[in-house]
């Protein structure tokens, strides 16, 4: 059911991907994502623009999820009915209790939450947070980057939401309707987790700040954002992530050189799921930033001949 309902979303156009890149076979977006934005932000930078990027954080993305919303989202989406039956029914079977040492509670229904390792529930989330998604991206313009080039206001990644727009009126008007949006299904976004940056004139505004969830959003400025594995801060730039990515790199060789593992092992855990060493001529690629691959030599001759000869 899974990948047929995938499979029907995506070929009918109901699912934007585009916007969202999360829980959609075939579609690599984690990567597109992260470069769009922060080539976003560099455009925004080197053109003196004015530009907004927030980055929301859903809290208790699959347990917050309301199987009332789930429905509307197969109605909306001209879902078979049978198929609304079967995920009606599996729902329905979600009960919990509580026991103590005297006291068992009764099964109580549950009104919210996807279960974690079902694979019905990624492409459910998906479709869910896209009605969310449709519904506030009018709330702002394409973000103007230069050049006759734009961006969508809205990207996401699952649970991972991030709003880029040029206006400060704008953003604060889609971070409303989102917010509106979240209250009205029960759901709602973790500021704490959350980050803002403000571009004014290529340089960072720190007085522009940001609420949602009647807090306000920290910026990169008080604590950097870590998004599909980019870190953004102030200085808008990626140079220490390379010395900081060496230096990781270094302190995870030493770690694993000095583990007491036999020397297989060890390269397992230097390739994890890369390719195998034969294809780098004796040499493993263990990481890349920013197009910089890192190269590390075997950890030693007598754990390569024996990578080998197994």
């Amino acid at each position: 059911m899974a990948s047929r309902l995938t499979k029907y979303l995506t070929e009918n156009g109901y699912i934007n991907t585009s916007v969202q890149k999360g829980g959609i076979p075939g579609v690599s977006g984690c990567l597109e994502h992260a470069t769009m934005i922060w080539e976003a932000i560099q455009s925004a930078k080197s053109e003196k623009l004015n530009l907004d990027v927030v980055w929301l954080d859903l809290a208790n993305a699959y347990g917050s999820v309301p199987h009332e919303m789930i429905q509307l989202a197969l109605r909306m989406y001209h879902v078979p009915e049978v198929i609304q039956v079967m995920l009606h029914d599996y729902f329905s079977g979600f009960r919990m209790r509580f026991s103590t040492n005297n006291y068992t509670t009764n099964w109580i229904n549950l009104e919210v939450g996807i279960a974690m390792g079902c694979t019905i529930s990624p492409i459910l989330f998906v479709m869910v947070m896209e009605v969310i998604l449709k519904a506030a991206e009018g709330s702002a313009g394409p973000a103007n980057l230069g050049g006759g080039c734009s961006m969508p206001p809205l990207k996401a990644f699952m649970d991972g939401t991030t709003v880029i727009c040029s206006k400060v009126d704008e953003t604060r008007r889609m971070l409303r309707r989102l917010d509106d949006l979240m209250s009205w299904y029960r759901m709602e976004f973790k500021p704490k987790k959350s980050r803002s940056l403000s571009i004014r004139k290529a340089k960072v505004d720190e007085a522009t700040a940001f609420i949602v969830a009647e807090q306000q959003i920290p910026t990169v400025s008080q604590e950097p954002a870590n998004s599909l594995g980019r870190w953004y801060d102030s200085s808008m730039k990626d140079t220490r992530r390379g010395a900081e990515t060496l230096e990781l790199t270094s302190e995870s060789l030493l770690t694993i050189n000095k583990c007491g593992l036999q020397g297989k092992f060890k390269i397992w855990c230097l390739l994890q799921h890369n390719r195998r060493p034969h294809d780098y001529n004796d040499q493993a690629v263990i990481g890349s930033y920013s197009g910089i691959n890192l190269v590390a030599p075997i950890l030693n001759c007598d754990a390569w001949r024996l990578y080998k000869t197994s």
